[in-house]
């Protein structure tokens, strides 16, 4: 008789879970199924049969709500409110992949269990997808994969290879066709790790994931190189992949070869399509321009030519402020700000058009790809306006940020259209029959009319075109000098 038996064993509890768990919020039913995952690590009587049976149910029954907590995050990405969605998700995986752990250390110790059945390869499989699934979240936060969810990843993957499961197919949701195997799982992990995230908006990151489970079955590993965009995996030491410079004369048996730049014509002719059709079923709930420019960032990333830098970066040494928020960076600009805020970043590098930051905390108003700051450089009290490129943060080393110059003399202006005025920031010289950038919220400027810049005593008449990049809270915008 059980005298300690599993409270999900029972099909009344396990039924009424199920049905908090679909008709609750997702925040609420995430941290519902985040206890009875933790649940299976000091709650006795469990076979691994049973265990296994439990968490894939669980795993299932979570994927509907985490999808939600992505939309709600995605909506408002950089609100008070997303933070909690990020630690939900990145908790949820956590706890989802020590439970797989958990199984399959029970798979490895029942002996009337043989490796080769569909069970063991099925949780082999479910353990390399909530990888990837984590991989996503941790995104969000601009981290990479821990390196144990990695290691259990490729451990996995290694395990199937070993019992030739790589490419045996498994359902995945129950009472539907379909079907995955781990190989194909595997290869999802190796792409998004290959796509440079630390270089993406949260939105771009989703359409990266979606783009990449698009292209599974024209992405593989092989075990022998070829010419072109190449990165490589070593089963034995199991690192994360590296791209290859240059082909290896003599790879050892150990080694796995991805090579997405064969996956770039299909993303050229995705694009053309998803123009012309103004969107597609897969990518519900993103922009077009999201998906279209994530493609690009794809294609260059994954094509036969690494990208290179335009410029050589140098070492440089010194302190420097940064400011959010283009009303801060606009009152900081015209000498009306209040506060200024702390020189908390170091120099690292810097090159023609912009230069490498670190910081031992992360500052989530700065550390969002597409961000506008204001950079307050030397001692000189000269302010930069730079685009943040990339994010890259862990724990250890905190954070470091890439910055693309905007403009090394931006000033503050006051613009009038005849019929209301309002602040921006001029990013370029005003010369006659030359166009100029202007930086202010969205919605602002029109791009018909005529508008009134106010530089001092002096007032400059400038003709509004296309709105050149934007991301949270501006856009800068073309302007035309007649």
């Amino acid at each position: 008789m059980v005298h300690n038996a599993h409270p999900l064993l029972h099909p009344d509890t396990l039924g009424k879970t199920l049905n908090e768990i679909a008709t609750n919020a997702a925040p609420t039913a995430i941290v519902e199924l985040i206890r009875w995952l933790d649940s299976f690590h000091y709650e006795a009587e469990l076979s691994v049969a049973e265990l296994a049976r439990l968490v894939v149910i669980l795993d299932e029954a979570a994927q509907p709500q985490l999808r939600q907590a992505a939309g709600l995050y995605l909506s408002n990405a950089f609100g008070s409110r997303s933070v909690r969605y990020k630690a939900l998700g990145r908790d949820f995986y956590a706890s989802l992949g020590r439970a797989y752990d958990l199984v399959l250390a029970g798979l490895a110790l029942d002996t009337t269990l043989s490796p080769a059945t569909g069970l063991h390869t099925e949780i082999l499989l479910r353990t390399v997808r909530s990888a990837a699934g984590e991989m996503k979240w941790a995104a969000f936060d601009y981290q990479g994969l821990a390196p144990e969810v990695w290691l259990r990843a490729g451990g996995a993957f290694r395990s199937a290879s070993a019992s030739g499961a790589l490419n045996t197919p498994v359902s995945i949701r129950e009472g539907r066709e379909t079907r995955s195997t781990i190989s194909r799982e595997f290869v999802r992990l190796v792409a998004l790790q290959c796509a440079s995230l630390d270089q993406l908006s949260p939105e771009r990151i989703e359409a990266t994931d979606k783009l990449v489970r698009y292209l599974q079955h024209s992405l593989e590993l092989s075990s022998e190189p070829a010419r072109g965009g190449l990165f490589s995996i070593d089963l034995e030491t199991l690192a994360p992949p590296r791209r290859c410079l240059s082909l290896p004369e003599a790879p050892s048996a150990a080694l796995r070869f991805f090579r997405p730049a064969d996956a770039v014509p299909m993303l050229e002719e995705l694009q053309q399509t998803l123009v012309e059709a103004s969107g597609a079923p897969a990518f519900a709930g993103l922009s077009l321009p999201s998906v279209t420019a994530t493609i690009r960032h794809l294609s260059r990333q994954w094509g036969a030519q690494p990208p290179m830098r335009q410029y050589r970066r140098h070492h440089v040494q010194g302190q420097l402020a940064l400011a959010t928020g283009l009303g801060f960076i606009r009152s900081l600009l015209s000498g009306d700000a209040q506060l200024r805020p702390a020189a908390a970043w170091m120099l690292m590098d810097a090159s023609r058009n912009g230069f490498g930051v670190s910081s031992s905390m992360m500052d989530p108003e700065v550390c969002r790809v597409g961000a506008l700051v204001g950079a307050h450089v030397g001692e000189t009290g000269r302010w930069v306006l730079a685009l943040v490129r990339r994010v890259r943060y862990c724990d250890q080393a905190g954070v470091s940020v890439g910055l693309q110059t905007i403009s090394s003399d931006p000033q503050h202006v006051v613009l009038d259209d005849g019929s209301r005025s309002w602040s921006g920031i001029l990013c370029d010289p005003v010369v006659r029959g030359r166009s100029v950038r202007v930086a202010c919220e969205p919605g602002f400027m029109r791009a018909e009319g005529q508008v009134f810049a106010r530089l001092g005593a002096r007032m400059v008449k400038l003709e509004p075109g296309r709105v050149l990049m934007g991301g949270p809270g501006y856009q800068i915008i073309a302007c035309q000098v007649p």
